[in-house]
């Protein structure tokens, strides 16, 4: 049967969007006319040949090609160097659990703010990982994946840095224009190294250097104010009137603070006067022979037809938000941000996903913001760990066509999504066993049917499978998955793991069947299984007469082997007389007396002598007739010392 295997769900070049319909074209002349499909486990399923005159035909399957196509996902998050974001956001989420449990009666919102920024270093780590090993590659296509996940995760870093400062953190009065210049500051640093290097050979005669100018607006639009004023001073005409004028209007910008004394009415008059003065000096001309300093004044009295002449000099609108708020709106409050975000977004055509997803955010609908970022390629990681933030900071209110609240609804499906996903992984599955276990009852009831079929390698990995079940309280593990591996160790003829996985099971029938498994093997090669774990077992030896036999039989060569013959004749007679041994064990027991018999000291009193004697008899033991005969004679002569030694007359017996 040959097997051929396609990947699907791969990352285009910088692109977010997963859900991009994917289209096959099947090979092979065996798929042209019925094919059919059968689901596997996790987001795989099998596509074969499959003919309607199969059932006319006795020889149709034997004339058409044998092919099987497995068709998966190609999940982004099970690459090897994706696996430390996976397993360190765990850690973190199940922090943010307890967190939100002792945030029940008490505002936490100072650990949700640590945790928040320590999901955001997690991401910022796992770039500079990916940056590493994308310069690292050779291959243009492996360059190209590893570029298409740095896309992928700046995005996610870009989106929760702002929805960390709009809904995570608690901003003094509410005003969002500090904490904004900062984000633009982070994610989209235009012009740093420029603005460094000049400031650094502080020379005159920066304007030189080509990209003096656009450092210059791109320090102003980022609220940067003494950084442009510093790079304007060592312009040639630095100390010119015209300098001088634009320096001062900068220098004398007022600055909102909240624990500033003065309210938000008395502040938009001093801004307004401000900016009327700003705006006298460009109607007055006194400007006109220096266009760039006439572009800055423009911009601080947050003239939109000047922000929109410099847009095409940047990558995005997100670069202008900060300077937009700064220099027309410098009190606004996070609910004032939507007409911003237009504004800018408005000064320019065309649209991308992160566009849509920072829209949504800053206009406050996180409805629309989750249905976003599930749209974005990382398997769900970035939707599951917000909205769970979002969730647990008491921000989020999803409401369904009936107006009905689903926020906890939509937060449990995301993190069952997403932990299930994670089980699917040969290493990760206890990460998503423990997504799973943070939503009963129906995370557990999830988990519980795909611990039943994870493929199981090892005894190690068996034991943490039943260790991680036992953890999490689903009892019905342990029992099904030790019957699996009893009855796999017993085909294997591997008995004494066959008989710790029964004993593990608690389950009678696997217990009977290993014992007896055990028995037959030692009737043929003398050696007993599992005999340490036989002689601690304890109570489990009660699951099944054979397993109890069999320790009881492991005792017995325990006393004999210790030189305890006294107790070792005991049991053994209590084994013979019990009647809980096997038929094909008779000749064995009556062979083991045999050694006992012809110890110095008599070991069986007469009793037991004619207990022996009565099996030997009567008992289908299959002796060969020349042991038979040397069992009898062992058992006269030991019955002769036994009965003079306790003053009995043999012919009364």
């Amino acid at each position: 049967m040959n097997s051929s295997s396609f990947a699907f769900g791969a990352v285009q070049d910088r692109a977010l969007t997963a859900n991009t319909a994917k289209t096959f074209v099947l090979p092979d002349k065996c798929f042209k006319k019925y094919v059919g499909c059968a689901w596997g486990r996790g987001n795989k399923f099998t596509i074969y040949p499959y003919s309607h005159t199969e059932s006319k035909t006795p020889n149709a399957a034997e004339n058409s090609e044998n092919k099987l196509l497995s068709i998966r996902q190609d999940v982004l998050l099970f690459r090897p160097i994706l696996r430390r974001l996976v397993n360190e956001s765990n850690g973190t989420y199940l922090s943010l659990q307890k967190a939100a449990e002792t945030a029940k009666n008490s505002d936490n919102q100072v650990e949700f703010l640590k945790l928040s920024r320590q999901f955001r270093s997690i991401i910022r780590v796992c770039i500079e990982s990916l940056q590493k090993a994308s310069e690292q590659e050779l291959n243009s296509d492996d360059r190209n994946t590893s570029s298409s996940y740095i896309t992928i995760f700046f995005s996610i870093e870009c989106i929760w840095h702002l929805c960390e400062i709009l809904f995570v953190d608690s901003i003094p009065g509410d005003v969002v224009m500090p904490y904004l210049l900062e984000w633009v500051r982070f994610n989209f640093p235009c012009h740093e190294q420029t603005a460094g290097k000049l400031l650094e050979a502080c020379e005159r005669g920066a304007e030189d250097d080509k990209d003096y100018w656009d450092t210059v607006i791109g320090m102003i639009v980022q609220g940067r104010v003494d950084v442009a004023r510093a790079l304007l001073k060592l312009h040639s005409q630095g100390e010119s009137n015209d300098f001088k004028l634009v320096d001062n209007s900068l220098r004398s910008m007022p600055v909102y603070n909240v624990y500033g004394g003065i309210s938000t009415g008395e502040f938009q008059i001093l801004w307004k006067h401000w900016q009327a003065e700003c705006r006298s000096k460009l109607s007055s001309g006194v400007l006109s022979s220096q266009p760039k300093l006439e572009l800055i004044i423009r911009l601080i009295t947050g003239e939109y037809k000047a922000f929109e002449s410099i847009r095409g000099r940047y990558s995005s609108w997100f670069d202008l938000l900060g300077g937009w708020v700064m220099f027309t709106a410098p009190w606004s409050r996070r609910h004032e941000l939507g007409a911003a975000a237009s504004a800018c977004a408005g000064m320019a055509p065309g649209r991308t996903k992160l566009d849509d997803m920072v829209r949504a955010l800053l206009e406050g609908d996180l409805h629309q913001l989750i249905h976003e970022i599930q749209q974005i390629s990382d398997n769900g990681w970035f939707a599951t760990h917000l909205t769970d933030m979002l969730f647990h900071c008491g921000k989020l209110k999803i409401l369904d066509d009936h107006h009905n609240n689903v926020t906890a609804k939509v937060r449990e499906s995301l993190i069952l999504e997403y932990g299930s996903l994670l089980m699917e992984h040969k290493s990760l599955w206890s990460v998503g066993l423990s997504y799973l276990a943070t939503v009963p009852p129906e995370g557990l009831r999830r988990a519980e049917l795909i611990l039943e079929r994870i493929p199981i390698d090892t005894e190690a990995k068996a034991m943490r499978i039943v260790a991680e079940a036992k953890k999490y309280g689903i009892a019905g593990i342990a029992p099904s998955l030790s019957r699996c591996l009893c009855a796999r160790h017993l085909q294997a003829r591997r008995l004494g793991a066959a008989l710790c996985w029964a004993v593990r099971a608690r389950c009678p029938g696997a217990a009977q069947r290993a014992a007896h498994a055990a028995l037959r093997h030692y009737t043929q090669a003398a050696s007993l299984a599992a005999r340490d774990l036989l002689l601690t077992a304890g109570p489990a030896v009660l699951l099944s007469d054979a397993l109890l036999f069999l320790g009881k039989y492991c005792d017995f060569h325990r006393l004999y082997n210790s030189r305890e013959f006294k107790k070792a004749g005991d049991l053994l007679v209590s084994l013979i007389t019990s009647k809980i041994a096997p038929d094909y064990f008779w000749k064995t027991l009556l062979l083991d007396t045999l050694a006992l018999l012809e110890r110095d000291e008599p070991v069986f009193t007469s009793k037991d002598t004619y207990e022996i004697m009565l099996c030997l008899e009567l008992k289908p033991s299959n002796l060969e007739a020349e042991k038979a005969d040397l069992l009898r004679l062992a058992l006269a002569r030991n019955l002769a010392r036994t009965a003079l030694a306790e003053g009995e007359d043999p012919g009364e017996q």
